[in-house]
């Protein structure tokens, strides 16, 4: 019986909306009736700053599957049923990435390009990507045992959207699920240092404190 653990990010500590736990679960049990598969549920409430120490945490439980689901996303009803099947078409060696639509129908995570540009996903088959986001997506074991540091696979870049560069660079295939496997409420806004819009010295500053934001988190990650 192959071991996934589910790891839920709450992405806003204020919101208590327990429906994403609820779904995951009424999933969970459907798929447990074949008893292919065990599950174990984990929430992590620091969000960002949370997930090294808490994917520390689960790897040591030796899973064959870790699947990360940020709380505030409204999964399909058969969310978990595509990352399998497609993992086990894929001989569970593909990190898989899962497609986020907002209320107006627009894709905000899943799997991007090289330089971020989000990919619409086939409606039947699993397609490649370059990065993806880790608001929802399955990584294998395989994957794991292929890095050198792998607490470090799902750091975000603060050059280009999404995270990615370290499996690419490791040979790991990384692919986008087939159709959209959640929604969300959340609104996204572009940073002020990569729009346009602004001047090029509000943005250069913009940057800066980015850069100062991802370098408090890696310490913050070195000293937990």
């Amino acid at each position: 019986m192959l071991k996934v653990a589910i790891i839920i990010t709450i992405v806003d500590p204020s919101d208590k909306n327990p429906g994403c736990l609820e779904e995951c679960q009424r999933q969970i049990d459907a798929i447990q009736a074949e008893e292919r598969y065990a599950f174990s549920i984990f929430m992590n409430t620091a969000g960002e700053i949370g997930q090294e120490s808490i994917w520390t945490q689960t790897s040591k439980e030796g899973y064959d599957f870790y699947l990360w689901i940020d709380n505030d996303l409204q999964l399909a009803e058969n969310a978990l049923t595509v990352f399998l099947e497609n993992s086990e078409f894929l001989r569970h060696k593909a990190i898989i990435a899962g497609t986020v639509a907002g209320p107006d129908k627009m894709l905000l995570f899943g799997g991007r390009t090289r330089r971020g540009k989000i990919l619409k996903p086939d409606p039947i088959i699993p397609i490649p990507c370059y990065l993806f986001d880790n608001d929802l997506v399955l990584v294998p074991s395989d994957a794991l045992m292929r890095l050198d540091a792998p607490e470090e696979l799902l750091h975000r870049s603060i050059i280009d959207y999404g995270c990615g560069a370290k499996a690419a660079r490791a040979g790991i295939p990384r692919v986008i699920a087939p159709g959209i496997l959640a929604e969300t409420n959340r609104k996204i806004e572009i940073p002020v240092w990569k729009n346009p819009e602004y001047p090029i010295l509000e943005r250069a500053g913009s940057f800066l404190k980015e850069f100062s934001r991802a370098l408090a988190r890696m310490m913050h990650s070195s000293f937990n």
